[in-house]
Parts: structure tokens; C-alpha cells; sequence
């Protein structure tokens, strides 16, 4: 079985051999202990085989022995590789001190990024990550362990009820998990609940103040629901009135849908583009002219090189565009409906509000023109039809002075 590394390090060559005895030199290789392979013959006076570098050597007293002719057709292995670089000294010394470049830039922080903080201040964050020494351009290796950073960033952002230090490659990742306050609920003043929108109140419960209106009674806008004034005339007192009116709103909603769908599909044509990044810098490699497509649709991977937690700064992206084809579809005029429909329903929603249930809609008018379907929709929606309203307590009448 061929050992392809042993071959690769030894050094090994592929010679053609020209001459009428080329079996006899082979029988004569083999009692003399040189190890050919690849042995093949391509004319009647002509063959190839892989040999070693130092049993080439050793081969030619056979060739003349048996009047033969040796010409070298390739050369592989180390020992070449390294004669090439010994000729290109200045490409060698190039190369590596690149390599180095990279990996003593790997080994500094490039990068700061702080996520989870919302109520503590990014800057604040920042500036406590300076002082235990993360920012850019600091060098890993002098960085305190990530246990120690976290306890220190703890002791200066005492918002903060757990903080985590990440060195993923040239960027240090702060994570900020803030305290959980709960903030004191703000007394209400007193208030009434009006109505926001003219209805016919569907259900109605009032959990304080004073009950104003019956189900199915018809309100207007601005009109008292929920009354935060108890008591009568001689006695009263102020309260903010709590609860949930429902009542019956109606919409009339106005769309047009086209009779022409535009769909998209991909067509099978696509191009792969090489890009070498470094920082907000992207370098295209290959190709060196690109088509364009006049719609595409773009997808993008990238490869970082690293060993273990360092990663070198330098990112390979490639960048697959797949061309798309345009196709308008006519559709029915049903299907136009269905989709204004549908269209209707998530516009009215929207004018309603959060919990709003749509209880009957009736089509009033519905006509095709200039490509496109109208539709006029009447809607019926359940929804929240209260809002809020400050008492303003009127000033105390002063008693008439006998003066």
C-alpha cells in the first residue's frame, strides 16, 4: 500500500524511459533493491515509472548497462518544494512574516461589544470595561482571567445582577443582565371612563366607580361610561373609576386589489463570488467581472480562520447570487375578492385595537376596473370603546362675608 506522505517527504521524480530492453532494466531494478512504481508503458520503445531521488542515482549504471535513455518528466516532494522557496527567498520571508502579522494581530482585542444593557447606559458599561482593561487594542494576553473581569465589572455596575466576559476571536462580548426593579405603581387620580367612539354598548363592568350606561344603549363619543363621582349632591367623594366597556363599532372599509399577481422564481442561473475582509474592507478575489442580474436573490456565508479561542482577523466570504425570473399570473375575479377580503379585515383590526373581534361584515358594493377589484366593506367589530377622563375637583365656594 503507497505511503502518499512518505512519498511527499522523501521526494520522489517521474522519469521516462527510452530504450528496446525497458523489461530487462526493470528486472535489473528489482534484484539491485530499487523500488519502482507506477510503471506503465506508452509506446513500444517507451515507459514510465515513479522512482526515488536517491535510487535515480543508483539507476543509471543500469541504463547504460542495458542502452537505455532516462529523461525527468516531474519532480515532487519536500526536498523540491523547499529548493523553490530557497529561490524565492524574498516571496518566502514575505509569507511568513504575513502569517505572523496575523496571528500577533489575532492576539489583541479589535473589537468591544456590550449586549443585555438597556437601562444602564452603554458608555457607563464601556467605561467600567476600560478600567478592568477590556477595550480596543488591548492585548489578550494581559487580560485578567474571565471569572476575575466578570467579579470586577460587578463591583463597579452595581445596576447589574450578573455580568458575562466572552473572548471570541479579536472581539470581547460583554453580556448585562440588569436588576429587576419593580417600580411602584402610580396612584390614580380621580377619573371617569368615557367613551371613545360612538357604539352600542355590548358588555360593561364596572369594578369601581359608578355604572352610567345599560347594555344595548347607544352612546356618543365622549359620553360618561363609568362615573368616578359617588355619592349625591350634599356629599360626594372622588374616585378613579376602573373598568371594561365593550361596545359594537362600526367601519365601512375601502380596497383594491389588482387582477395581475407578480411572482418570482429562480431561474437555475447563479454565480459565486469570493470576497477576502478584513475590518469594513472586502476585497473580491474572484470572479474578476461579475454578471448582473436584474433580480436576484443573495446569500452569504463566511469562514474565519483560528485554533482554539483565537481567530485570525482576516474573514473569507463567499457570496452566492441566484438570478429570478419575473411572471405576472392574471388572476379570477373571485380570487380577487377573497384577497380583498382579506386585506379589509386586517385594515380594520388595525383601526380597532388590541383584542377587537370582528362580529359581521356585509359587502356593499364591489366593481373591475382598470385592472384592479374595489371593494366597500361594512364591518361590525366588538372592541374596547372605553377611555380615560381627569375630575378636576371645582375650588370650594367661599361663604358670603356678613361684610
Amino acid at each position: 500500500m503507497r505511503n502518499l506522505m512518505k512519498e511527499w517527504l522523501k521526494g520522489h521524480i517521474t522519469i521516462t524511459i527510452r530504450g528496446k530492453r525497458f523489461e530487462r532494466l526493470l528486472n535489473l531494478a528489482v534484484r539491485e533493491g530499487i523500488q519502482l512504481w507506477n510503471i506503465r508503458r506508452i509506446a513500444p520503445d517507451i515507459g514510465k515509472c515513479d522512482i526515488w531521488i536517491r535510487d535515480y542515482f543508483r539507476l543509471r549504471p543500469l541504463l547504460r548497462q542495458t542502452g537505455c535513455r532516462s529523461h525527468v518528466e516531474r519532480r515532487e516532494g519536500l526536498p523540491f518544494w523547499l529548493i523553490r522557496l530557497r529561490m524565492r527567498a524574498g516571496f518566502t520571508l514575505g509569507a511568513v512574516l504575513f502569517l505572523v502579522g496575523l496571528y500577533m494581530m489575532s492576539t489583541f482585542v479589535w473589537r468591544v461589544e456590550i449586549r443585555g444593557a438597556q437601562q444602564i447606559p452603554a458608555y457607563q458599561v464601556q467605561q467600567a470595561a476600560e478600567k478592568v482593561g477590556i477595550k480596543e487594542g488591548a492585548w489578550k494576553a494581559k487580560l485578567k482571567e474571565t471569572k476575575v473581569l466578570q467579579r470586577e465589572l460587578l463591583n463597579l455596575l452595581p445596576q447589574a445582577s450578573w455580568i458575562g466576559v466572552e473572548l471570541n476571536g479579536t472581539k470581547a462580548i460583554i453580556q448585562v443582565v440588569e436588576r429587576q426593579t419593580q417600580e411602584p405603581e402610580k396612584p390614580l387620580g380621580p377619573r371617569n371612563l368615557i367613551a371613545k367612539k360612538r357604539a352600542v354598548v355590548h358588555s360593561i363592568v364596572a369594578e369601581a366607580g359608578k355604572s352610567m350606561v345599560r347594555v344595548n344603549q347607544f352612546v356618543d363619543k365622549g359620553q360618561v361610561l363609568i362615573s368616578g363621582v359617588l355619592g349625591n349632591e350634599t356629599r360626594q367623594a372622588l374616585v378613579a373609576a376602573r373598568g371594561k366597556v365593550e361596545g359594537e363599532v362600526w367601519y365601512v372599509s375601502n380596497v383594491s386589489v389588482p387582477t395581475t399577481r407578480t411572482q418570482y422564481h429562480l431561474t437555475g442561473q447563479q454565480q459565486e463570488l469570493y470576497y477576502l475582509v478584513l475590518g469594513s474592507y472586502a476585497v473580491r478575489l474572484w470572479p474578476f467581472e461579475a454578471q448582473s442580474y436584474a433580480q436576484s436573490r443573495t446569500t452569504e456565508e463566511r469562514y474565519q480562520a483560528g485554533y482554539a479561542q483565537y481567530a485570525l482577523p482576516i474573514v473569507w466570504k463567499k457570496v452566492i447570487q441566484q438570478e429570478m425570473a419575473v411572471e405576472k399570473k392574471e388572476i379570477g375575479r373571485d380570487e380577487a375578492v377573497e384577497t380583498a377580503k382579506r386585506f379589509a379585515r386586517m385594515d380594520v383590526l388595525s383601526r380597532a385595537g388590541k383584542g377587537a373581534i370582528i362580529q359581521d361584515e356585509k359587502v356593499l358594493h364591489v366593481k373591475t376596473e382598470n385592472g384592479k377589484v374595489y371593494l366597500s366593506i361594512h364591518y361590525s367589530v366588538i372592541e374596547d370603546i372605553a377611555a380615560e377622563q381627569p375630575i378636576v375637583a371645582r375650588p370650594p365656594v367661599p361663604h358670603p362675608s356678613g361684610n
